[in-house]
């Protein structure tokens, strides 16, 4: 069978999450011959090397991929353009008609927009949509908002305060703090009426409250929805997407590069603890640094931090600048993928101290793969993996102290580590996440030709 898969942006310029799970279960299905097929966005800033609208194609292991570039990005953008675009819904249409697809998986709406699930169904094909976060019911995807409160799902004042958060002009950040819920409850009413047309900011406002409703519609479309974890699933179905259509199951990984960790890890009398992922303020290095800093020096333990201090090199200061001249942690910088084994292999506990909800993070897997217990915020998502006491530890989100004492744990309490890394069941790998899949492409499909 043909299978698309749509997703918000795609290798070899991004390799993040989704980007990593898209391309296992394409050359997965490929290799159960198969023809899958990837359409996605990029985007269109400078240095990019393409404009808005523009399309490149190319091919990524055999496999055939489309590129579009997303809209310009500033404040003058339009923001339904976040939700609803035209033209990438056009650009859509005419992939479809070029490669006549049986079946599309979309992996990620975000950069696609909404708009594009009703052009799909309009060739009469099942779509299967991965809920891979919380992009459908939050506008900045965590859910975590402005003020550090946990979120549940959209209310305007709140919203646009956390999209300003996140702009990368400082000015607009002081201003997402400073303006009063109050004053923004007031705009969201005046952009309910014909005054909005006068005011770009108004109609900002407007876009922000319709989008809900306009991404629930879209995505009601959809044949069958996959959540990741059950925290997921119930967001989601309590904010009306997927309800009585969608199944928890999260992805499988490709095990081969992390299969030799276990044989290559050496005996040390250190407790060596390990930080791997993408060094930004929601993934909470900072809070394993004060916890580490809080082990008492005689304590025989290290920390490596591995990340590109690139990607958010202010927070990288910051954080380096926290640790200070603690000798016992070391910034390890970035590696790549094919380079997780030897990571893993080179410590005895991983810390994931995220501040969010954290859908599935493939480095938990990975971690589990390698047989290395992993220490995490007890959080929903997280914890549906990490299981306290069985396969690794969970302590309070952001709580400093309790991580403390979850690590002195590791390092004085006798036979915890041994234990722990006994706790560690199979992990699912990406073959049989593709037979999965499989299966459930061909009931679709099935019913689809039956109807």
């Amino acid at each position: 069978m043909k299978i698309l898969f749509t997703v918000h942006q795609f290798f070899p310029d991004h390799r993040a999450g989704v980007e990593i799970v898209t391309l296992g279960l394409a050359r997965e299905l490929k290799a159960r011959g198969h023809e899958p097929y990837v359409f996605a966005a990029k985007r269109s800033i400078p240095g990019s090397g393409i404009r808005p609208g523009e399309t490149e194609d190319y091919e990524l292991d055999g496999i055939p991929v489309r590129r579009v570039g997303r809209p310009e990005e500033g404040l003058a953008r339009p923001y339904h353009l976040n939700y609803r675009n035209d033209d990438m819904t056009q650009k859509i249409r005419e992939f479809m008609r070029k490669i006549s697809p049986d079946l599309v998986h979309v992996m990620h709406l975000q950069g696609l927009s909404a708009s594009v699930v009703p052009a799909i169904k309009e060739f009469d094909v099942p779509v299967v949509y991965t809920a891979a976060d919380f992009w459908t019911v939050c506008p900045v995807v965590d859910l975590r908002r402005h003020d550090g409160v946990m979120c549940t799902g959209p209310e305007v004042s709140h919203c646009v305060r956390c999209i300003a958060s996140r702009n990368p002009d400082p000015r607009v950040r002081n201003v997402a703090k400073a303006v009063p819920g109050a004053m923004l409850r007031i705009a969201d009413w005046t952009s309910r009426t014909p005054l909005s047309g006068l005011s770009h900011s108004l109609r900002q406002v407007r876009a922000v409250r319709q989008r809900p409703e306009y991404i629930r519609e879209r995505v009601e479309l959809v044949d069958h929805v996959l959540a990741y974890t059950r925290l997921t699933r119930d967001l989601l179905v309590s904010n009306g997407i997927g309800a009585g259509k969608t199944r928890v199951s999260h992805y499988g990984i490709d095990t081969s590069h992390v299969s030799g960790a276990l044989a290559e890890r050496r005996p040390s009398r250190t407790l060596r603890l390990g930080f791997v992922g993408t060094l930004a303020p929601h993934k909470g290095p900072d809070t394993l640094v004060r916890a580490f800093k809080m082990l008492p020096p005689e304590l025989d333990a290290a920390l490596s931090i591995h990340g590109d201090p690139g990607q958010y090199e202010s927070f990288a200061e910051e954080l380096r600048g926290l640790a200070g001249d603690e000798e016992r942690i070391t910034f390890a910088g970035a590696f790549s993928r094919e380079g997780i084994g030897r990571v893993l292999s080179e410590i005895d506990a991983l810390v994931v101290p995220s501040r969010w909800y954290e859908n599935a993070p493939g480095v938990i897997f990975e971690a589990f793969a390698a047989k290395v217990p992993v220490v995490a915020t007890d959080v929903g998502g997280i914890s549906e993996f990490v299981r306290h006491e069985e396969n690794g530890l969970l302590f309070g989100l952001e709580d400093a102290d309790d991580l403390a004492r979850q690590l002195r744990r590791l390092a004085t309490e006798p036979g915890l580590l041994e234990r722990l890394r006994g706790g560690i069941g199979p992990v699912k790998t990406v073959e049989e996440y593709g037979g999965e899949l499989e299966e459930l492409y061909e009931t679709l499909l099935t019913k689809n030709r039956t109807r």
